[in-house]
């Protein structure tokens, strides 16, 4: 499983991306900074349900204004209830990884891992004897282990993972990461990723890999994205044309089934009954939807459009989803967006953010949103977090 990394750092959520050939594939789409622009709604008729009621907001739209995108029962509930945000805070030359607590955000600035008090503004290292490079950190769904990476001094493509326990301090090595490798929490207690070879593997705590199998008529390589929640596997594969496919098995059924065609990415919820996914038709000029379908694929609704997406990512309760979006049109959608089950409304967040290869990260109860994005000053290329608080209800 694993093998040595070709990358010259790591840009996202255990998705290294690099000098290598393949490097593209972890961006998600095309490289580079774009700029800011108005963001106007797009609506598109959702599944088996009501017709969404349209609604357009003028140009250089205020963070915490209401869209509607799916018409649902809960839309009718009160204003009180509606998304707002309170306050949207940058932190400069810093990568933001993942959140500790609602008050502590683990950073990466300058190759070290730091922990950063929101309140504060304070920050501690999170392993301050570790000498070696450090890149990412994720924190496991109980808030009780960090799995994170190092480099090497000797060479940029020596890429290897650990997985930190909080409470004693203790790090368990879980060996080298290829550059595909991809890894995140499956659950509180096992990491889970794919590999160049095709296979997936769910790391133990003690830092032993144990493979998955599972049966696939048609798959590939590679396999770039896999989750698991509860019983149940996802993972990005290929259809028999080599189309993009969401698919699913579980430990006890392996036998690999489709769940949605054209899916570029993903992001299942935490209790399963929702996944999100950027849906694409291959070869056409069509532009990309982010889609909400229930835990069997029936699609429920679209919550998103334009050119370029970042992949959902949902809150630990399952009822935000966030993620960022880019539209070649001047009017469409684009920035950084929440779309809320109990409202059934998307809300655009700051059109500042239009990160389409970097991760949102929520933490735990959901006040607060991390993202980052480059940007440029002067000639210079700096590392711009942002850190979204929301108005508690």
């Amino acid at each position: 499983m694993i093998k040595k990394n070709r990358m010259n750092h790591v840009q996202k959520n255990g998705v290294p991306c690099g000098d290598h050939p393949r490097a593209w594939l972890f961006r998600y789409r095309i490289t580079g900074l774009l700029t800011m622009s108005a963001v106007a709604l797009v609506l598109l008729s959702a599944c088996g349900m009501n017709d969404a009621r349209e609604g357009k907001p003028s140009s250089g739209t205020k963070p915490g204004q209401q869209l509607t995108v799916i018409d649902t029962d809960a839309a009718r509930q009160q204003v009180t209830d509606e998304l707002v945000v309170s306050s949207i805070d940058k932190l400069g030359d810093v990568y933001a990884r993942s959140w500790l607590s609602d008050e502590e955000l683990i950073v990466e600035r300058q190759t070290r891992l730091l922990i950063h008090n929101v309140k504060t503004g304070k920050e501690r290292a999170l392993l301050p004897d570790r000498k070696a490079p450090q890149l990412l950190a994720v924190v496991s769904p109980d808030q009780r282990h960090v799995f994170f990476t190092e480099g090497s001094t000797s060479s940029k493509y020596d890429i290897r993972g650990y997985i930190l326990e909080l409470s004693s301090g203790k790090v368990t090595p879980i060996g080298k990461l290829d550059m595909s490798n991809e890894v995140s929490w499956g659950d509180k207690e096992h990491l889970i990723t794919g590999a160049p070879d095709g296979k997936i593997y769910l790391i133990g705590l003690d830092g032993k890999a144990k493979e998955l199998k599972f049966q696939d008529p048609n798959r590939t390589e590679l396999i770039t994205h896999v989750e698991k929640v509860g019983n149940a596997i996802f993972y990005t594969g290929n259809d028999k044309q080599g189309y993009r496919v969401l698919n699913r098995f579980t430990m006890d059924h392996p036998q690999a089934v489709t769940i949605a065609n054209g899916a570029a990415s993903f992001a299942v919820s935490p209790d399963g009954k929702w996944i999100a996914i950027e849906k694409r038709k291959w070869n056409t000029s069509e532009p990309a939807r982010m889609i909400v379908l229930d835990e069997h694929g029936k699609e429920k609704g679209t919550v998103g459009q334009g050119t370029l997406m970042s992949r959902g990512s949902w809150s630990s309760d399952g009822s935000k989803l966030a993620f960022s979006i880019y539209d070649e049109d001047q009017q469409g959608m684009r920035g950084l967006y929440v779309f809320d089950q109990s409202t059934g409304k998307t809300t655009p967040v700051t059109t500042d953010i239009q990160s389409y290869d970097s991760p949102t990260v929520w933490s735990p109860s959901a006040r607060f949103l991390s993202m980052y994005q480059n940007i440029s000053e002067g000639e210079k290329q700096l590392n711009q977090s942002y850190i979204v608080q929301f108005k508690e209800k």
